[in-house]
């Protein structure tokens, strides 16, 4: 229940996150609560995927059927449906639309887990990794390469870190107390980072360094300041959130049916908000539309209608092997 809960927090507010991708450009108030939620948001929620993906047989088996052919599928969709509203100029495949990312950088990190965690400090290699992709100029949306290899530490400290390990730091002295300071450096990271004039979007993990206009010593020292904030917000996670049962437990173990679908409940919002003046009426629709989106996409009926399609879906494209008699 404890990463039920977890997950829960975290993908209200990947869902409160988009509500804000707009609101957010007019409002700097905004910008530091949407720069606070990217701090850590999905770096934790890449960490529960990796502590979760300890079955490797399991998971490079089911890397294409849970992961791959659901990315293909809606993203072709959004495409098309992006494509017909004149959003974009061509039809696109293997570039994740707005969330999709997440669904293609599980595939790969499912498929390699077993040959990755094979390489000597496979860790350290990876946080390198991250930091040096901003250099490469050539990765960025296509195939989700530039968040597959930023995003990569987290998992892999995720598959690494044992239930034992967890229990410990529940149990460690003044925990409460480091979770306030590492909570406390986050806001006053965003707030800095907003004042600073600092791109959020450089916590998108998905653009080179040269797409910002920061010295390259500046990208590099981002970098490391999110990695260590990102694993602070980890600490705080398995520290501070309790294992009894909340209202928002459900929406943690239903996040897939929220992750995959909350883009087309919260779209229709974000246009409607546009024509509201007031800020405060503004943030709480997007607020309440975020709670509401999170709560009925995560109940149990849309989850089972979720999950029936897509299994007809990938029934079709891969029918079971007939045996030989």
């Amino acid at each position: 229940m404890l990463f039920d809960n977890i997950k829960g927090i975290l993908i209200f507010l990947v869902v409160l996150g988009h509500a804000l991708e707009y609101f957010r450009l007019d409002n700097p108030i905004i910008e530091t609560l949407y720069t606070f939620i990217y701090l850590f948001h999905m770096p934790v929620f890449v960490f529960i995927s990796g502590y979760f993906s300890k079955n490797l047989n399991k998971g490079r088996k089911t890397a294409v059927t849970n992961f791959l052919i659901p990315f293909l599928l809606l993203n072709s969709i959004l495409s098309a449906g992006l494509l017909l509203s004149g959003n974009i100029d061509s039809f696109t495949i293997l570039n994740p639309g707005w969330t999709l990312w997440y669904f293609y950088t599980m595939f790969i990190w499912r498929l390699l887990l077993p040959d990755l965690i094979r390489v000597r400090h496979v860790f350290a290699l990876s946080l390198i990794a991250g930091i040096l992709a901003g250099f490469v100029t050539e990765f960025g949306t296509f195939m989700a390469l530039a968040r597959t290899l930023s995003f990569s530490p987290y998992f892999l400290a995720g598959y690494f870190l044992k239930e034992t390990s967890v229990e410990k730091i529940r149990q460690l002295k003044g925990r409460k107390l480091v979770s306030l300071v590492i909570i406390l450096l986050g806001v006053l990271l965003a707030v800095a980072w907003t004042q600073l004039d600092f791109p959020p979007e450089i916590l998108w993990g998905d653009r080179p360094f040269s797409f910002f206009e920061l010295p390259f010593y500046q990208n590099i020292l981002l970098d490391i300041i999110e990695y260590l904030i990102g694993f602070g917000f980890v600490f705080v996670f398995l520290s501070l959130v309790k294992k009894k049962k909340h209202f928002y437990t459900p929406w943690g173990a239903n996040t897939l049916s929220v992750y995959l679908l909350h883009i087309y409940f919260i779209g229709p919002v974000l246009y409607l908000a546009q024509g509201i003046k007031n800020p405060w009426l503004h943030f709480g629709l997007l607020l309440t539309a975020s709670l509401l989106a999170t709560h009925v996409l995560s109940k149990q009926k849309v989850v089972t209608v979720v999950r029936k399609i897509l299994a007809k879906i990938i029934l079709t494209i891969m029918p079971p092997k007939k045996e030989k008699k």
